[in-house]
């Protein structure tokens, strides 16, 4: 990206202030069909470096293509053409043929590379690959001719992929709560302050406000996700996330989060149940959500068995859930009855394999899609030998739309 702004700003310092103006305003009028614009105000009165900077935000790697087209809008076309060159020489054309923005079929959803497990020495990444900006204006206009429509069409299209209601990314509030010191000490979560910080900067990133709480009784955690479900924010929004980190059970054949003050000798109450998640988040308690996905991942246990068994034949009993919420969609760590695993330093690794799957694959694939792909790849972690098998689990999907999350400003 570093060498896509140099271009754009060495073309925009040989503009004289009356063309850097015409250069401006073919950004806030959208240059051409399907090209989302700059707010006004975003631009005007301001030098040759924030508008390169702004475009890059805004348009990610489609930068240096729009300066292109806007350059020929205003009659600059030698100075587009010698651009336009410059451009081929930092992406390659082999890089395009490969994920070729306009065709969103041609991106490879299915590479070997991207269904690796992840290594030892994983380090999240420095950050989101962004969407191209003309792969989101195919998908939700595929079922127009005309892509130059307003945003009122935006919120029309209903078909087949949850819109966004911002033109540029997705706009919601994240919830998230992590557990990490308990009354008991031993079950303190060691590595859990990794997944808070990780998870914060993935949302953040994502573009959704997060609502952060730590240590929290069951009781507590079921008032933050009530009175997370009132918030007058989510009128606004389009969708949201609730995230959930902690030790877990199965109690009453229920998913349960333990509270810090859980002890199963003494305080044995001290517990959430997942499903009230829903209750709470449904279209009766949290009608500002209706017609929105609502992301629920937890990281906990969910039980204390092995997840490996020897092969033989057999038919497992189904974890049956009954629907009554619409849009949500709850990924948890591990199979139900089964533990899960965590690297006291690192975090647990199930959140690892969320953020590293995001950051690489959120901008073309939607949502279901990115949760295979964690379990694909955790499927062939070898950290997870024999009995210790780790697998996570998407539960209660009731998503009747394709869900993209569209990173990148």
């Amino acid at each position: 990206m570093e060498d896509i702004t140099k271009l754009i700003t060495d073309v925009l310092e040989e503009l004289v202030e009356s063309e850097l103006k015409e250069f401006k305003r073919q950004l806030w009028m959208g240059v051409k069909k399907g090209v989302e614009a700059i707010p006004r105000g975003k631009l005007e009165n301001k030098d040759r470096q924030d508008v390169v900077d702004y475009m890059v935000q805004h348009y990610s790697m489609d930068a240096g293509k729009i300066a292109v087209q806007a350059l020929r809008s205003i009659k600059q076309n030698e100075r587009a053409n010698r651009l336009e060159s410059k451009l081929l020489e930092v992406q390659p054309q082999a890089q395009e043929n490969e994920q070729n923005p306009e065709d969103p079929q041609s991106i490879n959803t299915s590479g070997s590379d991207e269904l690796e497990p992840i290594q030892s020495d994983w380090q999240r990444p420095r950050g989101i690959i962004n969407r191209f900006q003309e792969f989101k204006t195919r998908l939700l206009y595929a079922n127009r001719d005309d892509a130059s429509i307003s945003i009122h069409f935006y919120k029309q299209n209903t078909l087949s992929i949850y819109t966004p209601v911002s033109r540029t990314q997705r706009k919601g509030l994240a919830l998230l709560i992590t557990n990490i010191l308990f009354a008991n000490k031993q079950d303190d979560r060691a590595g859990a302050e990794r997944d808070e910080e990780n998870m914060e900067w993935l949302l953040k990133n994502l573009n959704f406000m997060v609502i952060k709480y730590r240590n929290l009784t069951g009781n507590e955690i079921s008032r933050a996700v009530q009175d997370f479900s009132r918030r007058h924010e989510h009128q606004d929004a389009d969708s949201t996330f609730v995230v959930i980190m902690s030790h877990g059970d199965r109690i009453q054949n229920k998913d349960a989060i333990l509270g810090v003050n859980y002890n199963w000798l003494q305080n044995r109450n001290d517990v959430y149940f997942v499903e009230d998640t829903f209750s709470h988040l449904n279209s009766v308690n949290c009608p500002a959500l209706i017609d929105k996905p609502k992301v629920i991942l937890i990281q906990a246990c969910r039980g204390g068995q092995l997840g490996g068994v020897p092969v033989k034949d057999c038919v497992p009993e189904s974890d049956s859930w009954v629907h009554k919420e619409k849009d949500f969609v709850c990924f948890m760590s591990t199979m139900p009855d089964v533990v899960a695993y965590r690297d006291e330093v690192k975090g647990s690794y199930f959140i690892s394999y969320i953020v590293d799957v995001f950051c690489s694959s959120a901008c073309k694939d939607h949502i279901m899609e990115l949760f295979r792909k964690v379990a694909a790849r955790m499927e062939k972690d070898e950290r997870f030998r024999r009995q210790a098998k780790l697998l996570p689990c998407i539960e209660r999907t009731s998503l009747v739309k394709k869900f993209y999350l569209f990173p990148g400003q």
